[in-house]
């Protein structure tokens, strides 16, 4: 086949020679179009950035991985530019405890290859929100005009679960109404 744009010689109607672009079939013309248009369609639908939320809470594999999980799955569901990440201020573990694993995968949220990190000054940084869950920031960490938001009326989700999770999808659905209206001004 040849290239698109190349040039041949051809008598006008008038008789006289001139360059003009080789003819194509109808279907090579058709496929052409056809592939430049699916072409700038996925240009035109570039992925925007995903922005950072911060859950962070004392050991960083229970009610900051709780709230990260609802926000991400809400986040998803609703196509919302954010994607949250969990943190500790002092973790005491490399697991998540099973009965969260259970409690989550009771709802269809997979953590059991969470590994809980402790909160640096990188996290927050990143971070356009970033939430405390019953803990405060170590001073290493406190960032430069981030304004913080405190969560503390959510019970502990070792003794209670159900209770735990109703107070966090609560407050993310909260924080992400409030995200998406932020966005749309």
């Amino acid at each position: 086949m040849s290239p698109a744009y190349s040039l041949e010689r051809a008598p006008d109607n008038d008789g006289v020679l001139r360059m003009r672009p080789k003819k194509r079939s109808v279907v090579v013309s058709l496929i052409a179009a056809l592939l430049a248009s699916a072409c700038a369609t996925s240009a035109d639908r570039a992925t925007p950035v995903e922005e950072q939320v911060l859950f962070v809470c004392e050991h960083g594999n229970v009610k900051s991985l709780m709230a990260a999980s609802y926000f991400n799955r809400l986040a998803a569901q609703r196509r919302l530019p954010y994607h949250a990440v969990s943190r500790g201020t002092a973790p005491d573990s490399t697991t998540v405890p099973p009965a969260i694993i259970a409690g989550l995968k009771g709802e269809g949220i997979d953590v059991a290859d969470f590994h809980p990190v402790a909160v640096a000054l990188a996290d927050v940084s990143a971070s356009r929100r970033v939430i405390l869950i019953n803990t405060t920031l170590p001073k290493d960490t406190q960032p430069a005009g981030l304004a913080l938001e405190q969560w503390s009326d959510v019970p502990a989700a070792s003794v209670d679960f159900i209770a735990a999770s109703a107070a966090l999808k609560k407050h993310v659905e909260v924080l992400i109404d409030d995200l998406n209206k932020s966005k749309l001004n």
